[in-house]
């Protein structure tokens, strides 16, 4: 056990910030993609979708359930892996553990995840949601995009009324029901059964969003998904192997020059044009998502890179220059330093 084991950091919402922190936990060919409509159509083209993660304005009234509803929360049910949040600002990385644990049929959760869920899967939400907090290697990946800041301030003060404050939530198909996962709730939310999780959840967030007011935007809605890159090259790998074959096969039949194979060599040749068109869309849409990892490592690289001494030599420099306090009275908009500058 750490002794610092409460220290967890706020992380930004981004999909890029998701997707490494999976990688970093042993995941294995997992991402996280960002969901602008809640259309199931958006949802299918992103299949295997294994679950979804909703970041909403916490308020007390949102989520409420009826009284017979909040008797069967208190129900575990069985089969479902569901961790309570013990600490502040972990509801990030717990979202995307409650996702993986529950699907950990359908994935690779690596090494560190698999010994988590083995040594827990026993204990109460509470207990589970101590292991979680306890566990050094989870709290060194999710602290590893903690941001720089240049001066101490009340960032971790707890948050009062005035405060807006964020929460993140899961929804993951466990045996045929669809489940809600909140960390801050007893238990899971049980939705209900469900043939098509995909279609049934796009309502039931629609109606968790339409618990607010029509001005209230601050919405954000992750799928996590399969890593696209592994089945796009095995699909390009078997694409030139049918290349290969059939373009083997059609010299064999030029050669023959017969009737017979003069018909099967158009045959051929039409396949072979539909499947170097489907290679070139292959190869296309694998360097389209070869530079969206790409990004995602060169902008998680910024958030994680210390800038403080980069701007305090540049401010330095204006200073010794005599620039610091103009372009500080400029920025203010100082009518005084204005007139006396352009004299």
């Amino acid at each position: 056990m750490s002794g610092d084991n409460g220290n967890w950091c706020l992380i930004e919402s981004d999909p890029g910030v998701f997707t490494e922190l999976i990688q970093n936990m042993g995941v294995k060919d997992v991402q996280v993609e960002e969901l602008y409509s809640l259309d199931t159509e958006t949802l299918r083209a992103m299949e295997p979708v294994y679950g979804l993660i909703f970041l909403f304005k916490w308020q007390p009234t949102t989520g409420t359930r009826s009284s017979v509803s909040y008797q069967q929360e208190q129900q575990q049910p069985e089969n479902v892996y569901f961790a309570q949040q013990i600490i502040q600002n972990a509801c990030a990385t717990q979202a995307i553990l409650s996702i993986l644990m529950n699907r950990e049929k359908d994935l690779d959760i690596g090494e560190t995840l698999s010994n988590l869920r083995s040594f827990s899967i026993d204990l109460p939400p509470d207990m589970r949601g101590l292991a979680l907090t306890n566990c050094d290697e989870l709290r060194k990946v999710h602290n590893s995009f903690q941001r720089i800041e240049a001066f101490l301030n009340d960032i971790h003060r707890p948050a009062t009324e005035d405060d807006d404050v964020f929460h993140f939530v899961s929804y993951v198909p466990v045996n045929g029901r669809l489940y809600e996962l909140d960390g801050l709730k007893p238990a899971p939310i049980d939705h209900g059964a469900t043939n098509d999780w995909l279609t049934d959840v796009s309502g039931v967030i629609q109606n968790r969003i339409n618990e607010y007011s029509q001005t209230e935007i601050r919405f954000n809605l992750m799928a996590v998904t399969s890593d696209p890159r592994r089945q796009l090259a095995e699909r390009i790998t078997s694409v030139d192997a049918d290349i290969s074959r059939l373009a083997a096969r059609l010299e064999t039949l030029k050669l023959k020059d017969v009737t017979e194979s003069r018909e099967e060599a158009s045959i051929v040749e039409s396949r072979l044009g539909a499947l170097n068109y489907e290679r070139e869309v292959l190869i296309s849409r694998a360097a389209v998502e070869g530079d969206k990892f790409d990004r995602y490592k060169f902008e998680n690289s910024l958030r994680k890179h210390n800038f403080i001494p980069l701007i305090y030599q540049l401010l330095r420099g204006m200073a010794q220059k005599g620039e610091l306090i103009p372009a500080i009275e400029k920025s203010q908009g100082n009518p005084k330093s204005s007139s006396s500058r352009s004299k």
